[in-house]
């Protein structure tokens, strides 16, 4: 490629203006200050939503939906030791962010200077405190934040970055959606919008977040003038107004879709939740009068469990026996097997952890860890739950495997009534919200933690495509649904409040594996668990499968894999997954014929199968994928405009 002329103007493009797309603009920005002589650059930022926060953290959201992250745990800052390319820029997160907009002192605070001199020079508009006055008072590191607050901190985010651009580079917003790129002659893209505006960019980043695919019961389903079908989605954009008080809504999902409807159905509608030392889950629901009649189905049939209320951030679980397979097998690039590999540590590592709590909590009627380390490494597996239970008689059995499947592991078991089905998951959520009460000190907790908080090392082992893919499709997409039933939950206190209107009766549950069928009387949902149907005018669906390009339902992602510009990832066996292929450094997608693209970069959420951990926030002191794949598309991009790639 040859250098640009001098007094020539270059542009990049940046599709996508949430998290992601706003890091690599502040990326680029960073690196220009790097690169004296560099030539006028545009920088186009595109996106339909609102830009800095994106569409799921938009400021003007239900102030009832929360992150499942804590204030604590969230960055939108380098730090130093990043693995980052273009130079670290130091900024508050999340919490901290928090804490200097409701006026502490940042030295009694424990704000480092630097930090909060990015504060002080780019203080946001006083609207913002008054705004989030409540909220901001009430938050610790521990707490949920709204995710209107967090797109408040997303868009001072950009503001920072914003300002922090160099003067050869002038930013233009467009607030349309991409929907083509097409590349030309001249060794440029010309991206086309919604509203019909052409950008031309010679390097473009695809910066998308969560993308929805379309549902593969589309045409079986497909609402008619009688039947609602409020199409998978996320709950702050779906239709939930077309559900009218009273009636019977049938909800196909338990994950945190079903969590974040269950509020705004309720919550959401003037409902209140007080406190009631009486009441099984501390709360007592007061009807509005214009919540629907709730009835909730999914594939295990029974919620994610509850997080943990540590009263801090999680604690870092040692995983001695998987850091030392990290070790051993990182540096290679044979393939792996999980189940012989990999799963048996990660095993280990939880019945140790269980072992601990329950010695911790419960000397006399525990036995020292120490002396149980022999055993732990020595005993197969699958053998574990048994050896161990015969050397700590008489204390609950640690099964992980038996936690996979939760109506099983608390013995519930069909067919029963829809009555009595609904009873005994209750029962189990009430079990469960007693387990995350006592944090550290349930050992059944601690146990499933280890298993939860492995998974980011696990799925980083496994990058491009390095399990095999039998063991990727069996163990590891096993142990990786474990871990989020365990550890991706909702927290602790929207567990007791699906408990309390499961009291109120606003709520009840069908069972597992459910089906659903239109009929001239509505929609009819059916579960082997109960045996039992019920019927319904409206189908709301709370799942948010991971997104799929050969599904999509984006038209520029299928418009990219239609003309070659891109392909999907492939594993070694030829089998196919759902995210397009992109060169593990660089980012650049890979086209139909397997050569990286030399100006089209695609990072974050839809590159999950090939590239893990995309989907989490940037948590402080991991040196985060987010951070580490923004830094590299920016670089790479800006390299490819300026002629040195």
């Amino acid at each position: 490629m040859t250098s640009p002329r001098p007094g020539t103007t270059q542009s990049i493009a940046i599709i996508g203006a949430g998290p992601r797309g706003t890091s690599v603009l502040e990326r680029l920005g960073a690196a220009l200050h790097e690169a004296p002589g560099q030539a006028r650059l545009d920088l186009h930022l595109i996106d339909g939503a609102q830009h800095g926060s994106g569409e799921v953290w938009r400021t003007d959201q239900s102030a009832e939906l929360c992150m499942n992250t804590l204030a604590g745990a969230v960055t939108m800052f380098t730090e130093p030791g990043s693995t980052v390319s273009a130079p670290v820029r130091r900024g508050p997160t999340l919490h901290e962010w928090i804490r200097l907009l409701r006026g502490e002192n940042p030295d009694e605070a424990g704000i480092d200077p630097d930090v909060a001199r990015v504060f002080r020079r780019n203080r946001p508009a006083p609207v913002v405190a008054v705004a989030f006055a409540d909220e901001l008072r009430t938050t610790r590191p521990e707490s949920n934040p709204s995710r209107r607050l967090y797109g408040a901190y997303l868009r001072w985010f950009l503001d920072v970055t914003r300002r922090g651009l160099p003067p050869q580079v002038t930013l233009h917003h467009h607030r349309s959606r991409a929907v083509a790129i097409t590349a030309t002659t001249d060794g440029t893209d010309e991206i086309t919008l919604a509203d019909g505006a052409v950008v031309r960019a010679g390097a473009t980043v695809l910066a998308p977040g969560w993308q929805l695919s379309v549902p593969d019961d589309a045409d079986r389903l497909g609402a008619s003038d009688e039947l609602t079908w409020i199409r998978p989605g996320q709950p702050a954009d779906q239709r939930l107004d077309l559900i009218v008080p009273g009636e019977t809504v049938l909800v196909r999902g338990l994950g945190m879709g079903f969590f974040d409807s269950m509020i705004l159905l309720t919550a959401g509608r003037g409902g209140r939740f007080v406190d009631d030392p009486v009441a099984r889950s501390g709360l007592r629901y007061v009807p509005s009068g214009r919540e629907p009649r709730i009835v909730a189905a999914s594939g295990r049939g029974y919620p994610l469990f509850p997080k943990s209320e540590y009263h801090s951030l999680p604690p870092r679980m040692p995983h001695t026996r998987l850091r030392a397979v990290v070790r051993e097998l990182s540096s290679g690039n044979a393939p792996i097997d999980v189940d012989r590999q990999v799963w048996p540590a990660v095993a280990r590592d939880a019945h140790e952890a269980y072992h601990r709590a329950l010695h911790r909590t419960h000397p006399d009627r525990s036995v020292d860890p120490a002396d149980l380390v022999v055993l732990i490494d020595d005993t197969p597996v699958a053998d574990l739950p048994r050896v161990l239970a015969a050397r700590v008689p008489g204390v609950p059995v640690f099964d992980p495997c038996v936690e996979a499947d939760p109506l099983a592991a608390r013995g519930i078991t069909g067919p029963l009534s829809p009555e009595e089905f609904t009873a005994a998951v209750a029962d189990g959520l009430t079990v469960d919200i007693a387990h995350a009460a006592a944090g550290r000190d349930s050992a059944w907790k601690e146990g499933m933690w280890s298993i939860a908080s492995a998974r980011r090392t696990v799925s980083v082992l496994g990058a491009d495509g390095r399990y095999t893919p039998d063991s990727r499709r069996g163990r590891y997409a096993w142990m990786m649904a474990l871990g989020r039933m365990a550890g991706s939950g909702p927290p602790a206190f929207l567990t007791r409040e699906l408990l309390a209107l499961v009291d109120a009766g606003v709520v009840s549950f069908l069972g597992a594996r459910p089906t659903v069928a239109g009929t001239d009387g509505g929609y009819r949902m059916h579960s082997p668990t109960t045996d039992r149907a019920v019927t319904g005018r409206v189908l709301l669906d709370a799942r948010l499968p991971a997104p799929d390009v050969r599904t999509t339902a984006d038209p520029l992602m299928r418009d990219l894999l239609q003309r070659g510009r891109i392909r999907v990832f492939r594993l070694s066996d030829g089998s196919t997954t759902p995210s397009p292929e992109v060169d593990p450094v660089t980012q650049r997608v890979i086209t139909a014929d397997g050569t990286p693209d030399p100006r089209l970069h695609l990072i974050g959420i839809p590159t999950h199968a090939q590239m893990p951990d995309t989907t989490i926030s940037p948590m402080p002191g991991t040196d985060a994928t987010l951070l580490r794949t923004t830094d590299a598309a920016a670089v790479h991009a800006l390299a490819a405009v300026s002629g040195r790639v």
